[in-house]
């Protein structure tokens, strides 16, 4: 199990950005947000469990303090493209819906895509 927690490792880094990719994928399809609701929480618990790990850790561990800082930084990107994906998600369902939105500041981003 702790192998899946370590998102310092190339291949988990992978694995995590396909399932983001995947998930934002079917919300978009299924245009529900849901999916990305859970895991924008998964990812919170990843950081959570990195962070607990990381203030556990010994000051004498340097190479452990070092990969818990990386996954830690991991955890936040992968944190911003799931909040990114649900911002573009609910402005897909706001728009098919009609319904309007609080905010519409990031029109200029959803018009690149």
């Amino acid at each position: 199990m702790e192998v899946f927690l370590n998102t310092a490792n190339p291949i988990i880094i992978l694995i995590y950005t396909v399932i983001t990719i995947l998930v934002i994928f079917v919300s978009k399809k299924s245009e529900k947000a849901i999916y990305i609701i859970f895991l924008i929480i998964a990812i919170v618990g990843l950081l959570v469990f990195h962070s607990l790990k990381l203030d556990n850790l010994n000051s004498g561990n340097e190479e452990m303090i070092s990969q818990t800082y990386y996954c830690i930084a991991f955890d936040l990107v992968i944190l911003l493209v799931g909040f990114i994906g649900y911002l573009w998600i609910d402005d897909i369902v706001a728009k098919k819906k009609k319904l309007k939105s609080y905010d519409d500041i990031l029109s200029w981003f959803w018009n690149k895509i």
